[in-house]
């Protein structure tokens, strides 16, 4: 074998999950230059050894002492490379091995220590490639310095005197890392409470080393408030007193005060960014992690106009960092928290909102055409898309309807697969619902900023989505173009109840010729239109006059009577006795048609529904009291309440009704005769035989409704 030009030396313990993943990602490398793979194990009981005697050149077992240092130094002490690269178990090798093989070509380099970039992933599923930390790691050193780690945790190398190391920058090598995004909650308490002592321990031996505090204050960050502030308030003292390393790390103490502040809900956070945007106006740190700490907290305050401000800063930020326009230097101070695509596009989706907040709507329309549908995968956040189009259209005069046949392509792209555009879709079309109902149409008008309705922005979907053909029915009074628009109706379920109702009441045909619809289909529709306010009612009583031969007609005429009877508020006497005429001549025409001869009569009608067994006795009772039969009204209305409680408030309506035109029709003389039948039964008690001879008298008999009313009667010993 050749003498090697790079040892790559990996510690590992228990890493199953990874370790095989990691070796095969460095056969490349191990294929294109001379390297040898030396392995310590620190006491795995999984299989990983196993893997690792696979690859490896040197596996050899290195007790644990609670010092990443001693396992590392005790790695590269069995090494005979011409250069070292420090690699762990749960990264691979991305992309690089060109550039690696270029640099073990070269015969002098100026200096003795290399990095290059890690992504460390935190979370695994469709979010792991979009929530990554990017930093640059110093992982490769020359051997022949004599170089050794220091530090029991996040260790790293000493350059002569401790002086900062003279480093280059290998740019195109990647590694990715996703320790952190598999770690159960178990394992990350594990993680945190083994490194919180170590940590502890690298403090004491150098309490005044400003790095090694940043670390503990992100160490203990999420889960220990009282450490993260007081850690917080040592780290800033440092910076105040210029401990070693002030002018380079003072901004990384910021941002993790910032942070912690943050995470905790501390009052001090616009006053440390504050201060973070005045010390260090420039760094990288400031502008996008800082910025976004700032920005999110502003937005949380409902303060809107510095909620903007912050979020234009941490927006440029990226830009810059993903532009490469960030100094060397600034790159390896430590890792940006908030640069990768899963924060950048919360910032984008809430923009748009914090413009028009502070009126500027222009600036909203513009922001919002940098959002990418297709990217979102959070339920909240197609909702706040929509519902700030929604917005939008509503204030504005703006072309937003422009926007939203963007965002609708975008997000039924199939990224990552069909079933998330599908998700995207089902979120966006329900939240949209709402804007399509009457009483949001009465709280837009009464908004100072009304222009227009603000579902109106779906017509530029017209044919794509139920809300899109919604908004153009709800756009036209012409027939014929109702009907066109009907006929393209497929998911009557999704379609909103006011754009149906706007085309019956604009005298469309329904159910459409050509297109029938099932009886439960019907009935859904019906329901679905039914509400107190609502033109249901009416649409029953326009139903009733059509020419109800026409089986889809007939029942869905019976399905708007029935959902219309079952919603009425029954308060104006007009439109609830047109809706009960209604009721009555639908159930006349529909029961003989729909069911058999013999089940249409006393002894058999039980066997209907409640609401056709109350349809038939009301049908009855019309022709009854047209008949001049009031007395035959009362009694059938009474036997198709006994069949149906469900009836109730109708035939309660009925029969105040009926009293109250009684009352208006009763003659002086009979008012007179009532009062003195009334005066005369005082007199007696209710038990006392005279009362009931009195009852059976041909002057009560004339009175008696007067007196008594067409009440209800007890059935099964209950008032109904």
């Amino acid at each position: 074998m050749k003498k090697p030009f790079y040892s790559i030396g990996i510690i590992f313990k228990n890493e199953i999950r990874c370790l095989e993943r990691c070796m095969k990602s460095l056969q490349p490398l191990r294929d294109a230059v001379p390297c040898e793979l030396v392995m310590a194990d620190t006491g795995s009981t999984d299989g990983s050894r196993a893997v690792a005697e696979q690859y490896a050149d040197i596996v050899f077992d290195f007790p644990w002492v609670d010092d990443f240092s001693a396992a590392r130094n005790a790695v590269m002490d069995r090494c005979s490379g011409q250069w070292y690269i420090s690699v762990d178990a749960d990264e691979w090798l991305v992309e690089g091995v060109k550039e690696l093989k270029e640099f073990s070509q070269v015969k002098n380099f100026p200096r003795d220590f290399a990095g290059y970039h890690i992504r460390n992933f935190q979370a695994v599923g469709k979010l792991l490639e979009d929530n990554y930390l990017d930093f640059i790691a110093v992982r490769i050193a020359r051997l022949s310095t004599g170089v050794r780690y220091y530090g029991c945790i996040h260790e790293g190398w000493s350059g002569p005197d401790h002086k900062p190391l003279q480093i280059m920058t290998l740019d195109s090598v990647w590694f990715h890392h996703d320790g952190y995004a598999y770690a159960d909650e178990e394992a990350q308490t594990a993680k945190r409470s083994r490194n919180s002592a170590l940590l502890k321990r690298k403090l004491e031996e150098k309490p005044n080393d400003l790095k090694t505090l940043v670390e503990c204050i992100d160490c203990v960050r999420q889960s220990d408030k009282d450490a993260a502030v007081k850690y917080v308030n040592q780290a800033m003292e440092g910076v105040r007193q210029k401990w070693t390393g002030w002018d380079r790390l003072g901004v990384i103490v910021y941002r993790s005060a910032v942070a912690v502040a943050m995470t905790h809900k501390l009052p001090e956070l616009l006053e440390w960014a504050g201060q973070a945007e005045e010390l260090y106006p420039d760094s990288i740190f400031t502008k996008v992690d800082v910025a976004y700490y700032a920005f999110s907290r502003c937005w949380d305050d409902e303060d809107y106009t510095s909620a903007r401000d912050w979020c234009e800063k941490y927006l440029k930020g990226v830009e810059d960092y993903r532009a490469g326009r960030v100094e060397f230097s600034e790159r390896t101070k430590g890792v940006l928290e908030n640069a990768s695509p899963l924060w950048e596009r919360k910032a984008l989706v809430l923009m748009p909102e914090a413009y028009l907040r502070c009126g500027q709507p222009e600036k909203a329309y513009e922001a919002f055409q940098k959002i990418k549908g297709q990217e979102l995968e959070d339920r909240k956040q197609v909702e706040l898309c929509i519902l700030m189009l929604i917005r939008l259209q509503r204030t504005t005069t703006l072309d937003v309807g422009a926007l939203l046949a963007a965002f609708w392509k975008q997000i039924n792209q199939p990224t990552p697969d069909e079933d998330a555009a599908a998700a995207r879709r089902k979120t966006a079309l329900e939240t949209a619902a709402p804007a399509f109902t009457s009483k949001y149409f009465a709280e837009e008008e009464r908004r100072t900023d009304y222009i227009r309705h603000g579902c109106t922005v779906f017509r530029a979907l017209a044919g794509e989505c139920s809300q899109g053909t919604a908004a153009a029915i709800l756009g036209t009074e012409d027939r014929s173009e109702l009907e066109t628009l009907l006929a393209g109706v497929e998911a009557w379920g999704e379609l909103p109840p006011l754009a149906l109702e706007h085309a019956l009441l604009e005298g469309a045909r329904f159910p459409l010729p050509g297109k029938p619809l099932k009886i439960e289909e019907m009935d859904a529709l019906a329901a679905r239109m039914a509400r107190k306010d609502g033109p249901l009612a009416g649409l029953a009583v326009l139903a009733a006059d059509e020419d109800l031969f026409d089986w889809q007609s007939l029942v869905w005429a019976r399905g708007l009577a029935l959902a219309a009877v079952r919603s009425c508020g029954w308060v104006d006497m007009e439109q609830g006795m047109a809706l009960c005429r209604a009721f009555a001549k639908i159930e006349a025409v529909f029961l003989p048609r729909y069911y058999a001869a013999d089940l249409l009569c006393d002894e058999n009608i039980r066997l209907l529904p409640p609401m056709h067994r109350f349809g038939w006795y009301c049908g009855k009772a019309f022709w009854a009291l047209d008949a001049g039969d009031s007395a035959a009204y009362v009694r059938l209305l009474r036997q198709g309440l006994e069949s149906c409680a469900e009836a109730k408030p109708m035939a309660e309506f009925l029969l105040k009704q009926l009293e109250d035109s009684r009352r208006v029709q009763a003659t002086p003389e009979l008012i007179v005769l009532a009062e003195q039948v009334r005066t005369l039964l005082a007199q007696y008690p209710a038990d006392d035989p005279a009362v009931e001879a009195l009852k059976q008298s041909a002057a009560y008999q004339k009175v008696a409704h007067l007196i008594e009313g067409p009440e209800l009667g007890v059935f099964g010993g209950l008032k109904q």
